[in-house]
């Protein structure tokens, strides 16, 4: 039986977290202002709807421009284990490196860019215990 010792009192600890927004190329000082507060008064709103509560002692802090990045899933390969492959070898069977790399993609330069990027990062509070949980086929690999 696991027994978890845990504090009375949890106490609020900030994390920085960010959030990144696309904008056309060359904003200007007042478009870019703009749109700085919009994103940042909807990242405050869906960080809410998480549990997530503002730090208004902190502002929020941009970093950019920088060249716009497409998200892509990487699905992890099922690697074979000596034990595994053991019957297969015993057959005859050849187990070679299929020579692909982790999914790569190049990002241009900043002026060739349909799109730039802007980081926006704000404290954020909670006083639920984060906890990690290894993903599905971590526990499968063991």
């Amino acid at each position: 039986m696991t027994t978890i010792i845990l504090p009375k009192t949890f106490g609020k600890h900030g994390y920085r977290l960010k959030c990144r927004f696309k904008i056309e190329p060359y904003p200007g000082q007042s478009r870019l202002d703009i749109e700085k507060v919009r994103v940042a008064e909807r990242f405050v709103q869906d960080m809410h709807k998480q549990g997530w509560e503002n730090d208004g002692r902190f502002d929020f802090v941009m970093k950019g421009p920088l060249p716009m990045v497409v998200p892509m899933a990487i699905h992890p390969r099922h690697n074979l284990t000596a034990r595994q492959m053991y019957t297969g070898v015993a057959r005859g069977q050849r187990f070679l490196d299929e020579g692909s790399a982790p999914a790569v993609s190049l990002v241009g330069s900043l002026n060739t860019s349909e799109y730039w990027e802007y980081e926006i990062a704000g404290v954020f509070v909670r006083t639920q215990i984060m906890t990690e949980t290894p993903d599905s086929w971590e526990e499968e690999r063991g």
